[in-house]
């Protein structure tokens, strides 16, 4: 039985939450949202005043979106910090998303080099063959053991290109047993360096899959977009991880957070 959670908008924005870069499995359709984590799906609806959260299992999608995270206090620590101001109010109602942490890793391992449609096509594409049908039309992200059981030509045959080795190699490694839990009791630099252990894991992506996946706030993604706010905020030659550093000493415990204002700012209003 479908039950509602309904969030009042000041800091619940479902555009935004969806259109900053963490989460590929969603489907814009008349009036909201489908959002499918794992093998759970809701729809998501909002008005000038709230929002609508429809789910059969809103305990799951309560803490999925975060409700509990005060997110004025976060935009009160973080509005006179550099770049911020325009950028919190700007990307007001931004949420990090609390995701599964394969799903998370198998995501991120398809976005490297890629754009938003082609990302979204090949993760449902894996997910309408190796998952399972969870209800209108929509499919489960499959189990490590099912993923594993597919070698290179399979994910190549989903348009994954050079991405499908490292599909398949990643897949089996966790259904061998690399401790993925293991990684919330790390630091986050020695988080990091384990999850780059993995084929198709970067630093930048190790990043994202720590922020969005094991609630990680004190790394700072760096992509096309972040080194664009860096060259507005700081300027100067630097290395992508000179770049991390130096962001994440400047915006503090809530910099991952602050990653996603900057981001959303810049890409959305960049050229204006």
């Amino acid at each position: 039985m479908k039950s509602d959670i309904i969030v009042q908008r000041e800091d619940f924005d479902i555009r935004r939450i969806l259109d900053c870069g963490q989460v590929f499995r969603y489907f814009p359709e008349e009036g909201g949202y489908t959002v499918i984590s794992g093998d759970k799906l809701c729809r998501v609806t909002q008005d000038e005043s709230r929002a609508v959260i429809s789910s059969d299992d809103p305990d799951y999608f309560a803490d999925y979106f975060d409700l509990s995270a005060d997110y004025s206090a976060i935009r009160g620590e973080l509005q006179d910090k550099p770049f911020m101001r325009e950028a919190v109010e700007y990307g007001r109602g931004i949420r990090i998303l609390r995701q599964q942490p394969f799903e998370t890793l198998m995501s991120f391992i398809v976005s490297a080099n890629n754009h938003i449609p082609r990302i979204k096509g090949i993760l449902n594409r894996i997910c309408e063959r190796l998952g399972e049908e969870i209800g209108e039309g929509r499919y489960a992200f499959p189990s490590p053991e099912a993923m594993a059981a597919k070698d290179e030509a399979f994910y190549a045959s989903l348009g994954a290109g050079y991405r499908a080795e490292y599909l398949a190699d990643t897949a089996r490694r966790i259904a061998d047993g690399f401790d993925l839990d293991g990684v919330f009791g790390m630091p986050s630099d020695e988080a990091n360096r384990y999850l780059c252990r993995l084929k198709g894991v970067g630093p930048k992506v190790a990043d994202c899959i720590l922020l969005f996946a094991f609630r990680k706030y004190d790394v700072f993604p760096v992509d096309t977009w972040i080194r664009k706010v860096y060259a507005d905020i700081v300027g100067g030659d630097a290395t992508n991880a000179q770049m991390c550093k130096k962001l994440c000493e400047m915006y503090g415990k809530y910099a991952g957070i602050a990653q996603q204002y900057l981001f959303f700012y810049k890409r959305e209003t960049s050229g204006r």
